[in-house]
Parts: C-alpha cells; sequence; structure tokens
C-alpha cells in the first residue's frame, strides 16, 4: 500500500538537529570493535510519542555495559520520527530511551503524562531503530540474558523477542525484530504491536499504564515468561478489549489523519488468543454467523438424542471461551453481541445444568463441530421450547438453536441453581447495589463527622450516581424476576428480598422514592412513593417472601447461589429495619430476637471496622480490588445487637437494653458511657460505623441533641434528590430545605 508521508530525509550536520554527544575515551572502546559511521533513525511508538519528546541514546560494549557515550534528540513531529543522522561510534549496541507525551490508542486520546520506553539494539544490523512496547519489554530480558546467561546479543534478542511474542500467543510474528515493528506500516507486525500495547493501556489511567508496564518489564526480564496471576489479569484485560477492537481501530485512523497521512490497520481480532490455546487468530472464523445442519430439534415427550454438524474448519463453543466486559472486575458484565436487552433475559441460560427457564431437562457437548444434544423425558403439561446459542471464540453469539418438546402433565420443578449466564447478571445487580451502598455510607460517614453540617447539593456526582446505581441493581434484578417468573418461578422471594433491601436503602437516604416493582424497556414517569407507604409495601414483600426462604445460616461470599438463596435471617433483618424506621418496635424486637436465638452468628473480638467473612458477617458483598478480595458488609451482626437494643429501650426494657450494651463493649473492649441508654446506642453506632447510622438519627430525633443541628437543619437528615432526575422526572418532587 503507497502511504501519503514522505521518506525522511538524513541529516548530517548536527546542528540541524537537537543532537548533544558526550565525547568517546579510547579507554573505553572495546577492542573488538573499530570506530563506525551509523545512520540512526526511527520512530517511537506508543501510538506516536509526540513532537518535541526526547530520545537518548548510549553506546555498550557486548555485555551490555554502558561505554560512556551518549547522543540525545527529539523527536521531530507528531508521527514519533526522530533522526540522529549519521553518527561514528565505537560499538554498534545501545540503549535507546524515549520520553515524553504519547497517543493512547485505546481511549483515542493524547496523554497528560509522559512515559518512559527503551530499546536495545544492534545498529549494524538495522538502518532504521523503532522504539515501542515491545522493544520496552524485552529489554531488560536481553540484559539478564547476557550477563547473567553468557549468550551474545544477537541470540539474547532473538530468544527475548520470541518468549515474549509467545507469551502474548503471537509466536507467529516473532521472527522480524521488534525494533522493525512499526503503526503505520499496517502489516503483521503492526497489528501484534498494537495489540500488545493494548493490553498494557486498557482500562488503566496513566499512573497506572507505568505501573504495569513495569511489572511486565520486571516479570519478564529473568523468567522470560508471566506470573500466573499476571496472566489472568491478562485475560481479563482481554475481555475488556473484545469490545474496543473496532474503536482502537478507528482511532488510530483518525489520529494519523489528523496528521495528514493514511494509514491502514488489520483487523485487531486476529492479534488477540480468544480460545486460550496459545495462538492468536487460529481461531477466527471472519464471519457473524455460521451455518448448522440444523437449528430446530422436535423432540417427543419420550426426548431422545440428536446430533448438529456446524458447517465451518473452526471451532464454536457452547461456552464462550471468550467475553465482552466494561472493566476488569467480574461483576462488570456486557451482554452478548446479537442480544438486545429486551431479549436477553428470554434468551440466555438462567438456570444451571439440565434445568432451562422453561423447565425441560436436556444436556448439550460439542465434540469437535458436531453438537450432540440429550433430551430427557418431558416433565411438564404442555410443550415447551428452549433455545440455547453457540459461540464463536472472541465470545459472540454466532448461531442459535431451539429444542421444542412435546409435553407430560404432573410434574413440578423444584429449585435449581443459577446458570452461568443467571449468575452473572445476578451478580452484576449485585454488583450496582454494592457500589450504591460504598458510595452513600462514606458520605454518611463524611458528613457524621462534620462540627459545622453543611447540606448535600442536589447537584453531588456521588448522590446522583448512587440513585442511578441503585436503580439499575433494581432494574437488573426486575429483569430476572420477569424471566424466572415465565419459567420455574423458583426465584421470586429471593430476589423479592433484595428488592426490599435496595427500596430500604433508599428510604433511608432520600425517605419517598418512586416505587417501581417491574422494568420494561419504556418506563413511564412515577412519583415518589411516600416514605411511610413504601416501607408498608416493603414489609408486606418481606412478609409473603419468609415462608419460602430457609432457617439456615446465611452465606454469600461462596457463589451466586449462595448470595441469591438467602436465608430467613435476613429477610427478618431487613423487615426488623422497616418496622424500626415505622416506630413498630414490638415486632422488630421479636424479628431480633429469633435472629438471636437462632445462633448462628456471634460478636467477635475485632476491629470494628473491620469487616471479614466471619460470624458477624449476615449478608457480605465480594469486593474485587486490585490488592484482593474483600468484604463489603451489607447485613451485620453487630448493627443487629444494636437495632435490639434499642428496641428494648423503647419496648421500656431498659434491663435487657443494657445486657446488650455492655456484652458489645466488652465484646470490643470499649469503655463508654452506659448512663443513657440511647446515647450510649448512638456512640456505639458512631465508632462502629454501621450502616443508616443517620436513619437512626432521624427516627430517634437526635439530630440536634448528638449530631448539633439546629432546628432549621434537621431536614439535612434526608438528602436531597439528584437535579438530574428532577429533570428528567417530571412528576417527582424535591425533598424539603433543598
Amino acid at each position: 500500500m503507497k502511504y501519503l508521508f514522505t521518506k525522511p530525509t538524513i541529516l548530517a550536520i548536527a546542528g540541524l538537529l537537537t543532537v548533544t554527544s558526550c565525547s568517546d575515551s579510547k579507554d573505553e572502546i572495546d577492542e573488538q570493535f573499530t570506530q563506525t559511521a551509523h545512520i540512526v533513525k526511527g520512530k517511537v511508538e506508543k501510538g506516536p510519542l509526540v513532537s518535541g519528546s526526547t530520545v537518548e541514546m548510549r553506546t555498550l560494549d557486548k555485555d551490555m555495559t554502558p561505554t560512556g557515550a551518549s547522543y540525545t534528540t527529539t523527536i521531530e513531529n507528531n508521527t514519533g520520527d526522530f533522526n540522529y543522522g549519521s553518527l561514528k561510534m565505537n560499538s554498534p549496541y545501545a540503549k535507546l530511551t524515549a520520553d515524553g507525551y504519547f497517543f493512547n490508542e485505546v481511549d483515542g486520546k493524547l496523554s497528560t503524562s509522559t512515559i518512559k520506553l527503551n530499546a536495545i539494539v544492534d545498529l549494524s544490523d538495522n538502518s532504521t531503530i523503532n522504539v515501542n512496547i515491545v522493544t520496552h519489554l524485552k529489554s531488560q530480558r536481553i540484559v539478564y540474558l547476557v550477563t547473567s546467561k553468557g549468550m551474545s546479543f544477537a541470540d539474547a534478542n532473538k530468544q527475548a523477542q520470541k518468549e515474549l511474542m509467545t507469551a502474548f500467543a503471537l509466536q507467529d510474528y516473532a521472527t522480524k525484530d521488534a525494533s522493525q515493528y512499526s503503526i503505520i506500516a499496517g502489516d503483521d507486525a503492526a497489528g501484534a504491536l498494537i495489540a500488545i500495547s493494548s493490553y498494557v493501556l486498557s482500562d488503566r489511567s496513566e499512573a497506572e499504564i507505568v505501573e504495569f508496564l513495569s511489572k511486565l518489564t520486571n516479570e519478564f526480564s529473568s523468567t522470560g515468561t508471566f506470573t500466573d496471576s499476571t496472566k489472568e489479569q491478562l485475560k481479563k484485560t482481554k475481555n475488556y478489549l473484545n469490545g474496543k477492537l473496532e474503536d482502537i481501530n478507528q482511532n488510530i485512523v483518525n489520529r494519523y489523519k489528523e496528521l495528514g497521512y493514511n494509514v491502514s490497520v488489520k483487523d485487531l481480532a486476529y492479534y488477540f488468543d480468544w480460545n486460550n490455546d496459545g495462538i492468536a487468530g487460529n481461531e477466527i472464523d471472519g464471519n457473524s454467523t455460521v451455518e448448522l445442519s440444523q437449528s430446530q430439534i422436535a423432540v417427543p415427550m419420550e426426548g431422545g438424542d440428536y446430533t448438529i454438524t456446524v458447517k465451518s474448519d473452526k471451532q464454536y463453543y457452547l461456552v464462550a471461551p471468550s467475553t465482552t466486559t466494561s472493566g476488569d472486575s467480574f461483576l462488570d458484565v456486557t451482554p452478548r453481541d446479537n442480544v438486545s436487552t429486551e431479549t436477553f433475559f428470554s434468551d440466555f441460560d438462567l438456570y444451571e445444568g439440565d434445568y432451562t427457564i422453561k423447565g425441560m431437562e436436556y444436556s448439550k457437548e460439542i465434540e469437535g463441530n458436531t453438537i450432540k444434544v440429550h433430551v430427557s423425558p418431558a416433565q411438564f403439561k404442555t410443550k415447551k421450547s428452549i433455545s440455547f446459542p453457540l459461540f464463536n471464540a472472541r465470545g459472540k453469539q454466532a448461531a442459535e438453536i431451539t429444542i421444542t418438546q412435546e409435553g407430560n402433565p404432573n410434574m413440578k420443578s423444584d429449585r435449581v441453581n443459577l446458570g452461568q449466564d443467571g449468575a452473572t447478571a445476578f451478580l452484576a445487580s449485585v454488583g450496582y447495589f454494592r457500589d450504591a451502598m460504598a458510595n452513600v455510607l462514606r458520605l454518611e460517614g463524611e458528613y457524621a463527622i462534620q462540627t459545622n453540617h453543611t447540606p448535600f447539593d442536589s447537584n453531588n456526582g456521588t448522590i446522583s450516581g448512587s440513585w442511578q446505581k441503585f436503580y439499575s441493581a433494581l432494574q437488573l434484578m426486575s429483569r430476572i424476576k420477569q424471566a424466572d417468573a415465565s419459567a420455574l418461578g423458583c426465584y421470586q422471594e429471593y430476589l423479592n428480598t433484595y428488592f426490599a433491601l435496595t427500596y430500604y436503602a433508599m428510604s433511608a437516604y432520600w425517605g419517598g422514592v418512586p416505587y417501581i416493582t417491574e422494568f420494561g424497556e419504556d418506563i413511564p414517569y412515577v412519583a415518589r412513593t411516600g416514605e411511610q407507604e413504601l416501607l408498608s409495601q416493603l414489609a408486606s414483600s418481606l412478609k409473603e417472601a419468609l415462608p419460602s426462604l430457609d432457617e439456615k445460616k446465611n452465606s454469600s461470599m461462596s457463589n451466586a447461589n449462595d448470595l441469591l438463596f438467602v436465608s430467613k435471617d435476613v429477610a427478618r433483618v431487613i423487615l426488623a429495619y422497616v418496622y424500626m424506621n415505622q416506630k413498630n418496635y414490638g415486632e422488630a424486637q421479636s424479628l431480633l430476637e429469633k435472629v438471636v436465638s437462632n445462633g448462628y452468628y456471634s460478636l467477635e473480638s475485632t476491629s470494628l471496622l473491620k469487616y471479614t467473612n466471619n460470624s458477624e458477617c449476615i449478608l457480605g458483598l465480594a469486593v474485587q480490588t486490585r490488592s484482593g478480595e474483600s468484604v463489603h458488609p451489607c447485613l451485620d451482626y453487630k448493627d443487629v445487637i444494636l437495632s435490639l437494643a434499642e428496641c428494648y429501650y423503647h419496648n421500656n426494657k431498659t434491663t435487657q437494653a443494657k445486657q446488650y450494651i455492655d456484652e458489645y463493649c466488652n465484646k470490643k473492649s470499649l469503655n463508654i458511657d452506659k448512663t443513657d441508654v440511647l446515647k450510649a446506642i448512638e456512640t456505639l453506632r458512631y465508632k462502629t460505623q454501621t450502616p443508616f447510622f443517620l436513619s437512626f438519627i432521624r427516627r430517634n430525633n437526635l439530630g440536634e441533641s448528638y449530631l448539633g443541628l439546629t432546628s432549621s437543619q434537621t431536614y439535612q437528615l434526608l438528602w436531597p434528590l439528584p437535579q438530574k432526575e428532577m429533570l428528567y422526572n417530571p412528576k417527582i418532587t424535591q425533598n424539603p430545605g433543598y
């Protein structure tokens, strides 16, 4: 392909470049080499470093030790070109270090901070020397192989190149030296370079890019590979990039077009190992769909075995080897391509194993490109149908197979576990709720410690974001409920419990909110339901759910099913909190006493602010952080004890209230004034930073006496509704005072 740019002119006059050189000492010249003139020019690409960035070159001897000679120039344009001209040097080996601002191919923007990239090269082998991510990643490995393994530069460079490209499943492109890779070439090497560069950029901040690049370089230097944890991180990154490849391609084309060049980029999908077989691109079909020998299976009520042939020489999958995410978190999921939000929850595998969303029992497997389906005898009255997808290597749906079976009466579906898609969707909904709770708890804590309390603004981004995340959680749970209701109907009470928890949390901070139980594509404007009416609705829903839940110790940290199938105690605690905000302390007391008497949970001698999956955790949510997994508290036994003490106080059972306060203080090694029971509970809640602290203050009328609010400030115990919501929904009204 002919490119619309001119070949750079070789400049031999040092004054025309910004080049400085330290004089060579004869003592430092390796006897193996004589002074030779080398024309040194090339590009720096991460995407391209911008004009004015510096490129420093230091010559090295055969042992990779600096000879003392160094040269500096600057990048002369925004395509990353640099040119030293002709230099006489005492060694052909050199280390180039580029430092400057760069174009980010993933987000399509120029960086706001600089990056350093290295390359170690043999100038006698190359007329053009390019510096890029690949040369940087292998540079320390080359030095290690030369200095620690006694290898020649040529052998070390060749081995490092092969090892690095193999680590990214790009070994087919290892023969061409990385110093010859260039994005503007538009060839396979350019595709491989963009792929590795994208792995480094991903969705990271600029500081995180530098940190991750350093991590990769250090791990690779001594082993020629990456650690298992880094490999897993790269797989997650690949899933994020899966949905960004077309954007990355266009970002590069657009950037060079702005600079006056026409650059083509190959299909980047071919430079990633989607099926994890160690070879990038060999699994890509190139078609969005695939032909099957049959896509409709008609099955009698007796069941049967069926075979389907996939007409392709590429492998296809029943479980996608890769997926598409909007981040590296396991809770952050994007529905499959070719499945709209309208049909996602009717077409996906909600239930596990042989169960389907229609109650049909069947199994499926794929060997090569032959799909085998076994359908068990019908366990239902009327004809049922179910469809399952076939995926290509990138996790995109390429075909769909529908099974229709004649019915057989009088069989009842028992409760079944979530399938892979169901678990993914449920974890995503809980992820929204967890993130919203993390935000409001932080805001609540910040407000509680203020001396002069400042009301939150309706334009506060955290308040607006939390509101949106709460409703995103509810919307996703609603769609799962609808899919389950049309099939086995075995998740309704559990999801209703989560609905109640979410709406209770919102009522604790905003009072009345729009109460929506079924979400569709076009939700009409909904006015606020008054707080007490909302709480009454939640109480009814929880009382209906309780008989169907299990009497057990709740477990929420192992998997999605443990998280979904909450115990009776979870519903009891939420219902007790609802009653307390209705000032129905008698009913609340009975519920909390039952939680305590069950004996599944107990206080531990741990830090008040240390949240772990221990005997105090009734309902915890896993948080995947960069340093590992931690626990976000949602329903906590410490809070149950303090709530029960509060109930005893209001029910004129002061002795029992003090007993629980004493037990709490003794277990946590706290020494507080217990003369005033309610104030003691206030103090413990404050020290513990329990959820819904402001709700406790509000229902006990303690805004003035405990928080020091004036009578005109007590409205601040409820937060303003987001201004965005006020503008969007004409039926909604703002809380008083804002």
